[in-house]
């Protein structure tokens, strides 16, 4: 039997798996086999590696994956792990191996060392909150075969192998979203940034509504059955409405306590006209569209998402700005919500499928979208009249992106027992977030309830009519309106911090300068240069390539200014020492100037906050 520490650190990823492995009795059908070169695991006689040399015939299979440029290798099938320990020794991304047969599991991890890199997951929906935690969009994700394994329990093994292709599929999309819209997210935080010294976010209304019931209202189909229901339970329950829902709302005379809005588009065209713009303050993404900005709201509440690196700025400034809030603005309206200190969250318009050809509620902005799937589960998207408009209204910011017209979608349990809905990849993946956040809510005393009473079945959450899901007997008539406007006269963080980090910015900009422009004539402008240097030359290069990493390390606005620089290096196959600095040099200039503007802006600022109003009953 494998020794329970071994089990204990392999399995640190998967306490529930942990447990029941340590729970085990030996199996009968688990065997160990001693071959001449190591032993091996076998279940049923079957031996899932060599007898003769497991070794060499692990290190000949690895020897053909693509391991180049691996950071993430899903390992489906551990055996004896002959296999991990060979990819181990061939690169250095994390291995996450998945095998789901924990009586060969507890057999197989006693027969050789467990490479420190290796995090071992049995069952599929583990490894999806584990992967989908992990990948970011900068990672490359592998997936290896063990066939043996496979071989076994091929349903099973294919569950996971959909898994973790949908993990490395979801970190690709990242990239794809990052790369193309990353300059216009860090545009739109220079021009965005002193509202965070000028209002109050999330570090200082941290737990300020602590044990408030929270309702996030999204614009789903099935808005349309409850969105009334919304006017009587403002008094009991903090609404927060996405900038999408917020029409819906409008329509229906429902004043939300606080509007949320992430997005880089300019969709400010969908809020301009809501009859409650200048009663309620909006929680604004600081990489969002700018038009945002500019509407006359009761207050504009910086917030962080932790989907660009600019976020990890803003938790320099203080670690509570930066929020950990998934793909969409209704997972940032729920970590708004938690950070808030609010229980139950409730979920409202969440629909994350398609109503028959519905896709938005009525009364928004994008009401008459209709989506027809056919037979080959592909929907024809039709009504698009509204995103194109924003689209077309946003110039660059999207970085060139158009919503396709057409959508793959796949079948998916929905809230009502035993029906099944349509759904797309977008969908799942804002699923997936709730999914891992449930989990967090429940381990901090949190009930997550999905109210949305339609759509997509949501793992982790209570499925709950909205007339069941808030209780309304915790707070006083005006207690909710009184707490949150007192809650938002909280002052903002300090101008001063945010200069100080500004400058050291530049700071970093500028040394990174002088050491791209020495590197560049040190390689005497000459793109093969670095293959011909003396050794002092070399030793200085080398000094400049630490210094340089150490100074991208230390500058996250930096670092994201001369990202796409890089990327496009390595799209075209030029990283060369010579490229690489070379083409430094621009995107440091532009954000040195850029950094310079934003300073003067934060001095000239008076740092006063805007006024809320004074909490009146809605209707």
């Amino acid at each position: 039997m494998t020794d329970p520490a071994v089990l204990r650190r392999a399995l640190a990823d998967d306490p529930e798996g942990l447990a029941r492995a340590l729970a085990r009795v030996p199996a009968p059908r688990v065997q160990t086999v001693q071959g001449e070169r190591g032993n091996v695991v076998a279940i049923d006689g079957r031996k899932l590696h060599s007898a003769r040399d497991p070794e060499a015939e692990a290190r000949r299979f690895v020897r053909e994956l693509d391991l180049a440029e691996a950071t993430v290798v899903i390992l489906l099938g551990y055996g004896s792990g002959y296999v991990a320990r060979a990819i181990a020794a061939r690169s250095r991304a994390t291995i996450y191996a998945f095998e789901p047969d924990l009586d060969q599991l507890v057999v197989g991890l006693g027969h050789g060392v467990v490479p420190p890199s290796v995090r071992v997951l049995t069952t599929p929906s583990r490894m999806g909150e584990v992967l989908y935690a992990r990948l970011a969009s900068s990672d490359r994700g592998v997936v290896v075969k063990w066939t043996p394994s496979l071989r076994l329990a091929p349903a099973v093994y294919e569950a996971g192998l959909q898994t973790a292709m949908q993990a490395i599929d979801r970190a690709a999309l990242r990239h794809r979203t990052a790369r193309m819209r990353g300059p216009g997210w860090l545009r739109h935080y220079l021009e965005n940034l002193p509202a965070i010294a000028r209002e109050p976010g999330l570090p200082a209304l941290a737990d300020g509504l602590r044990g408030v019931p929270a309702i996030v209202v999204a614009a789903g189909p099935s808005l349309d059955r409850n969105v009334e229901q919304l006017r009587t339970l403002r008094q009991h329950a903090l609404v927060l409405a996405v900038n999408t829902a917020a029409s819906a709302l409008a329509r229906a005379g429902v004043v939300p306590h606080a509007v949320v809005a992430i997005e880089s588009l300019d969709v400010s065209t969908q809020l301009a006209a809501l009859p409650f713009l200048r009663e309620v303050p909006a929680f604004l993404e600081l990489t969002g569209h700018p038009g945002l900005w500019q509407l006359p709201f009761a207050q504009t509440l910086p917030i962080s998402v932790d989907t660009n690196a600019c976020a990890h700025f803003s938790a320099r400034i203080d670690p509570k700005h930066h929020l950990a809030a998934g793909f969409c603005v209704a997972n940032a309206a729920v970590a708004i919500a938690h950070a808030l200190g609010c229980g139950p969250i409730v979920l409202v318009g969440s629909d994350l499928a398609y109503s028959g050809e519905r896709v938005y509620a009525s009364g928004t902005a994008f009401a008459d979208m209709r989506a027809s799937v056919g037979a080959d589960g592909v929907a024809q998207l039709s009504g698009m009249d509204g995103k194109r408009a924003i689209e077309q209204g946003s110039g660059d910011a999207g970085g060139g992106s158009r919503m396709p017209d057409r959508a793959r979608t796949m079948p998916a349990p929905g809230w009502h027992p035993d029906t099944t809905v349509h759904t797309t990849r977008d969908f799942l993946m804002f699923r997936d977030w709730y999914t891992a956040a449930a989990k967090t809510l429940r381990e901090r005393g949190i009930r997550p309830v999905n109210a949305t009473e339609g759509g997509m079945q949501i793992p982790g959450w209570d499925h709950v009519p909205l007339a069941d899901a808030v209780p309304t007997q915790q707070l006083a008539p005006g207690e909710l309106d009184a707490r949150w406007h007192a809650l938002r006269q909280r002052p903002a963080s300090k101008r001063e911090t945010v200069l100080g980090l500004v400058a050291g910015e530049r700071r970093s900009a500028d040394e990174l300068l002088s050491l791209a422009r020495e590197a560049t004539a040190t390689m005497g402008d000459d793109p093969d240069g670095d293959l011909t240097l003396t050794p002092e030359t070399k030793a200085r290069l080398f000094a400049i390539n630490a210094r340089a990493r150490k100074l991208l390390r230390r500058a996250p606005l930096v670092a994201e200014a001369v990202a796409p620089a890089i990327e496009d290096l390595r799209m075209r196959g030029h990283m060369t020492g010579f490229g690489f600095y070379a083409a430094l040099v621009e995107p440091l200039q532009e954000i040195d100037a850029a950094l310079a503007r934003l300073s003067q802006r934060l001095q000239a600022s008076d740092g006063e906050p805007s006024q809320a109003p004074t909490p009146a009953s809605a209707a």
